[in-house]
């Protein structure tokens, strides 16, 4: 087991910054100490699986056709093949937010991973796939995919962020300039620097702790 006093070294994206956020006890038992939280898969994971992997096979040819949870979203998948659309984009950024030639590069800081993006007269879109009800997304995984495409290709004009949701046929938006990308981009250098120098790793208790593999009552670590 890790030290008392270990410090996070990995590459970061949404879900550790989001992890930290929310309890950064969890976030140092998951991704530092790498302890195991049980078979943490559901049915609405395992369904979201099947429908990112299906949307993916349509979109690269692969399978001809959509399973029955996505197809109300055919036409917009069928106009997203007719666009110099890339697929499936695990992207990895340096501290210097250089785009890497894939995310194991040694020098990844930051992970993006986005499900297609494409670009239309200098302006960049970037997306994801959701299952489930509608809720507004994370502000920072709004800004991260922005900033991320971004940084791939510096000379877009514009990056909207969009997330689609397959079941209820909602789309959500944000738009932002170079400028606007580029000033956030100290937000997110703050929040790295916070994981990488935490030491103490208190934790937050919540009404979470009740499902939390790592709570006192589950036989974890954690003093909650």
């Amino acid at each position: 087991m890790e030290a008392q006093n270990a410090k996070f070294k990995d590459p970061w994206g949404f879900s550790k910054w989001d992890s930290f956020n929310g309890c950064p006890a969890k976030f140092k038992y998951t991704f530092i100490e790498k302890r195991k939280e049980g078979n943490a898969s559901s049915p609405a994971m395992e369904r979201g699986s099947k429908m990112h992997d299906n949307i993916e096979s349509y979109l690269n040819g692969w399978a001809k056709d959509l399973i029955k949870d996505n197809e109300g979203f055919r036409e917009a998948f069928d106009a997203l093949k007719l666009k110099d659309y890339h697929a499936e984009q695990a992207m990895g950024i340096d501290k210097d937010w250089n785009h890497l030639p894939d995310w194991f590069d040694k020098r990844t800081w930051l992970r993006v991973k986005m499900d297609a993006y494409f670009v239309e007269d200098n302006k960049g879109t970037a997306i994801d796939f959701k299952s489930g009800k509608y809720r507004v997304p994370s502000v920072e995984q709004v800004e991260l995919y922005a900033i991320a495409l971004h940084a791939k290709i510096p000379t877009l004009t514009e990056v909207t962020a969009e997330f689609w949701y397959l079941d209820t046929g909602e789309i959500y938006d944000r738009t932002y300039t170079p400028e606007q990308l580029l000033q956030l981009r100290k937000k997110y250098e703050g929040y790295a620097t916070r994981m990488y120098n935490e030491v103490l790793f208190t934790p937050s208790p919540s009404n979470g702790c009740r499902w939390c593999a790592f709570s006192k009552t589950k036989g974890g670590p954690c003093k909650y």
